[in-house]
């Protein structure tokens, strides 16, 4: 059985997890809209592909803060299962 602060991390694991991986992706769909308007010689191509990059350090952010709260629900679970034993 799981206990109240180990279902804590795991949710918040999922949420910036899931969080992550939507921004990384929109950040490259977005850099490479950036990157077709670069090709056509658009004007505000320089921005749009800026964006791009911050969309993607935010989702590797998040993705990073995620695997800290899984790795934090692991170690409860091992140290509740040494205490157990």
């Amino acid at each position: 059985m799981k206990t109240q602060r180990e279902r804590s991390l795991i949710t918040k694991y999922w949420l910036l997890g899931g969080g992550g991986a939507m921004l990384l992706g929109s950040g490259l769909a977005v850099l490479l809209e950036g990157a077709k308007l670069r090709e056509q010689k658009a004007k505000p191509w320089f921005w749009i592909s800026t964006g791009g990059y911050a969309l993607i350090m935010s989702g590797l952010s998040l993705i990073g803060d995620a695997n800290r709260f899984r790795t934090l629900a692991d170690v409860l679970k091992e140290l509740k299962d040494r205490t157990d034993t």
